[in-house]
């Protein structure tokens, strides 16, 4: 009986303490948004946002080609030969490479 009453006077000694360790331990590891996953999704936010920063940059180099095509039509012509390799008729191409 002697070592409940010393364990409950300790206890009640450092309520305080006990009780915010109870609760640093809950939000670092148990509670649904604990620290661990809170810092995985912002690495893929992180991550996520580069992605987006690479593909608008694709895009707007996709416009920029898109409009110089429109444009003139003699680059129209040089990457339909170049990249899809049409020619005219009774034409011989030699790809060098």
């Amino acid at each position: 009986m002697g070592k409940i009453k010393e364990f409950i006077a300790a206890v009640g000694r450092y309520k305080y303490a006990i009780t915010i360790v109870a609760f640093l331990l809950i939000i670092c590891f148990l509670d649904q948004n604990n620290l661990l996953s809170r810092l995985k999704h912002k690495r893929q936010m992180y991550d996520l946002k580069r992605e987006i920063e690479y593909y608008e940059a694709l895009r707007d180099s996709s416009v920029a080609g898109l409009k110089q095509l429109a444009e003139d039509s003699s680059n129209l012509e040089r990457v339909a030969r170049e990249k899809y390799g049409m020619h005219f008729p009774n034409e011989d191409v030699f790809i060098i490479r």
